[in-house]
């Protein structure tokens, strides 16, 4: 007799692990096969690039936040920030940037630095996206994904500052600033 034991690994994986019997087994129809549902297919990356997958072995740690906060950069960006999560290692923005230029066919949003800041002035970093480092977006084009920062807000946090090219004017069209104030409500 076979025994089919299945596990979901971190990663949304599904593996399958047997154990055999000393006399051999027949082995499966393909009729048989249908009844065991596909492994969940992992979702490509956004064009800003994935953060890591909350596991419930680190999820204990994250705090979600739902926001809904637009901001507009006079070169033609708007920037929305739909969710972030507070972790312990990284901190997670989920967001959505569209840009529309009659002058400029392109533009980033990481050509200098871009951050999040506390109100004591503690930078945490955007890790920058192999796919697009400079987070490059053509006109007419919408991303949506996650930026992830580096490091843990600190406790107590009431508000983060979302720096985009810092030191840029808002009307640079090759790399806009933009900085946005991000509420924190207190931990119920």
């Amino acid at each position: 007799m076979k025994t089919l034991l299945l596990l979901l690994g971190a990663a949304g994986v599904l593996a399958a692990c047997s154990e055999k019997s000393p006399t051999p087994a027949a082995a499966p129809s393909a009729a048989a096969a249908p009844a065991m549902a596909p492994a969940p297919q992992a979702s490509p990356p956004g064009a800003m690039g994935a953060a890591p997958a909350t596991t419930p072995a680190n999820s204990a740690g994250v705090r979600s936040i739902p926001l809904s906060i637009q901001g507009v950069a006079s070169a033609g960006v708007t920037v929305r920030v739909k969710n972030i999560e507070l972790g312990e290692d990284a901190t997670v923005l989920k967001v959505s940037i569209s840009y529309a230029s009659r002058i400029a066919s392109s533009t980033t949003m990481a050509l200098t630095d871009t951050f999040l800041e506390d109100e004591k002035g503690h930078r945490l970093m955007l890790k920058r996206p192999e796919s697009n480092r400079d987070l490059s977006i053509r006109d007419g084009d919408t991303m949506d994904g996650e930026l992830v920062f580096l490091g843990a807000v600190a406790p107590g946090t009431t508000t983060l500052k979302l720096v985009f090219n810092e030191s840029n004017q808002p009307d640079n069209v090759a790399g806009p600033g933009l900085v946005m104030q991000l509420p924190l409500p207190p931990r119920s």
